[in-house]
């Protein structure tokens, strides 16, 4: 029996996505043509909401209307958005199928504010006592799970400092955060959008960024929250725009365009945490109009571009954003180049969608990835390093990936039922290293993964297929 040990390179683990892809199409049943998605929120792997909008080019393009699905996307029932006068959405969350709440602005006055449902889209109504104060500015809302979320506003209040409410119970009772964090400067405030915040599901970790280039970071679900040590853009001038993504406490991706007249982003990394920053160009078919993190992954993200000029087009990156490619299908490529993409979310590594305009004028279309092969991974935080183990189940080949800032060595051991060591390898920390090992000529079973780090070790199962 050869053990086999591979060493690879940013684009471990390629070969698991692109090799398995599966896409389908499917109707979002929203009316009209050219009606697109421009946000969505997956509250699991078969409840999505998405919000639509006006991608014919002729008139206003915001719309009040969404659409969901609780069967994965089988059907899909549409709805309005219930804003009273000229009040329009402009970032939504859903933490169940029945629960959504939406941070808006008036069109005329530019008056914010934060509404919400409570029975799948049905009735609408503000929430009361939340981002609703003659100073509040309501920008944005996220949910780590069905239960724990966050939304936010503007610096308000007497000493003044950012207006961050937290819940517990999927947003029937929002709570004030117990520390927020002063403007600086004065004038300094949060962008209302979906891509002006991030978390990274299901662990508590959220950013949001502010028009003067700060990332502020929770670690306990919003009620704690802090200003990273260095900020990624520094400047005294408000930035026309931002984004920002994260895949875990330690890696963090921002975007600015300085001015209004901008004509490409600028792009920040930071590894460990927010304490450096460094600029980030990433290589292949990088899309950046819409990005999202696949949860459970150890550092991969999927981008997209509506445009049709240059960059049209769905890709994935398994190295944090280094390099990305394309993904092919004859869905993403019917006449041999890219179609159109907009907003992008994944449940996990085996099933997300991607919106975009409508089909042959017939559907306005959207399109799901499902992958029932890639499994979701081992995640451990050793040390303050995240350790992935993936995919879980695994068919062979199985890729052990270190994203952190401290310098460590994490010892991996597989052992079988026997009790029998069958692999094991220090990997080196402070950085991203990968590294993976095959298998197949195993026996099919269940396999023990130790991690060991300093005086921490856990161990979890590793099933081989």
């Amino acid at each position: 029996m050869i053990k086999k040990l591979f060493f690879l390179s940013a684009f471990v683990g390629i070969s698991c996505i692109s090799n398995a892809q599966i896409w389908t199409q499917q109707n979002t049943n929203f009316t009209g043509t050219s009606i697109g998605v421009d946000q969505m929120s997956i509250v699991n792997a078969t409840t999505v909401w998405v919000k639509g909008f006006n991608g014919s080019g002729i008139g206003d393009s915001r719309l009040k209307v969404f659409s969901k699905t609780t069967d994965g996307g089988s059907t899909w029932t549409t709805g309005s958005i219930g804003l009273t006068g000229t009040i329009m959405p402009s970032a939504f969350a859903a933490s169940s199928d029945l629960k959504v709440f939406v941070a808006s602005l008036d069109t005329v006055s530019s008056v914010a504010s934060f509404w919400g449902t409570y029975d799948g889209g049905t009735t609408w109504a503000p929430i009361t006592g939340v981002l609703n104060s003659a100073t509040s500015f309501a920008d944005g809302v996220l949910f780590w799970d069905s239960n724990k979320g966050f939304c936010y506003g503007d610096p308000t209040g007497t000493p003044k400092v950012f207006e961050i409410y937290t819940t517990s119970d999927g947003g029937t009772t929002w709570t004030p955060a117990v520390t927020s964090v002063a403007p600086s400067p004065a004038a300094e405030y949060g962008y209302n959008g979906y891509d002006c915040a991030s978390i990274v599901p299901g662990t508590g970790i959220g950013f949001i960024m502010t028009d003067h280039g700060r990332v502020l970071k929770t670690t306990d679900y919003g009620i704690h929250w802090a200003v990273t040590p260095a900020s990624p853009f520094t400047s005294t001038a408000q930035l026309a725009s931002i984004k920002i993504y994260a895949s875990s406490a330690n890696y963090i991706l921002c975007a600015s365009l300085a001015t209004s007249t901008s004509t490409a982003w600028v792009w920040q990394v930071s590894t460990d945490g927010g304490t450096t920053w460094n600029s980030f160009a990433p290589a292949g078919t990088f899309y950046d109009y819409a990005m999202t993190y696949i949860p459970g992954t150890p550092n991969k993200f999927v981008s997209t571009s509506p445009s049709t000029a240059t960059a049209s087009g769905v890709s994935w990156s398994t190295d944090g954003g280094s390099n990305w490619t394309d993904f092919t299908d004859a869905l993403l490529q019917p006449a041999g180049t890219n179609i159109q993409c907009l907003a992008v979310a994944f449940a996990d590594v085996t099933t997300g969608w991607v919106g975009n305009y409508d089909a042959a004028q017939t559907i306005n279309s959207i399109l799901k990835y499902h992958d029932v092969s890639a499994g979701i991974p081992i995640q451990e935080t050793l040390n303050g390093n995240d350790v992935n183990i993936y995919p879980n189940p695994s068919n062979g080949m199985v890729n052990f990936a270190i994203n952190g800032p401290n310098a460590e060595l994490i010892n991996v051991a597989v052992y079988d039922v026997m009790g029998k060591i069958i692999y094991t390898q220090n990997l080196s920390t402070n950085g991203i290293f990968n590294t993976s090992f095959d298998f197949s000529d195993y026996a099919k079973g269940v396999y023990l993964v130790q991690l060991t780090s300093g005086k921490e070790t856990t161990t979890k199962k590793l099933m081989i297929r």
